[in-house]
């Protein structure tokens, strides 16, 4: 290691991240590291990278959801207006679907509030084809 981070925590949350992290047989240092590195690396995707991801989730719910064939043309088209008008609608209507299945939330759906085209991926997903790159 070349360099160190400092950061301020209040006391109490210090000394209990240190004792959880102990009781897991974990250093705390290491845990920070693959959280930092874990940060950086989503953020410097590319938007390809990016839309290849909330393509794949996409299709991933579709499969939750029973199949192309569960996907109903009236949660479609309202996924598709609210890309078209309300980014925050989307996602809530995306992060709904995912609670009520009590599925996990992929972290890439984020990114659909950055815009059309992200939203747009992810609906594609949902509503296409099995992606190449899934055996």
């Amino acid at each position: 290691m070349d360099t160190n981070l400092h950061i301020r925590l209040n006391k109490e949350l210090k000394e209990s991240f240190q004792e959880i992290a102990k009781g897991n047989n974990t250093d705390p240092s290491s845990l920070v590291r693959d959280w930092i590195g874990n940060y950086v690396a989503e953020h410097r995707k590319t938007g390809e990278d990016s839309a290849a991801e909330l393509y794949l989730a996409g299709y991933q719910l579709q499969q939750a959801l029973g199949g192309r064939d569960h996907i109903t043309k009236e949660f479609a088209k309202q996924l598709q207006e609210h890309s078209l008008t309300n980014q925050k609608e989307f996602t809530q209507l995306i992060l709904t679907t995912y609670m009520d299945l009590d599925l996990t939330i992929p972290s890439c759906l984020s990114k659909t509030y950055k815009g059309y085209a992200y939203s747009q991926m992810f609906l594609m997903g949902l509503i296409g084809d099995k992606p190449k790159n899934l055996a």
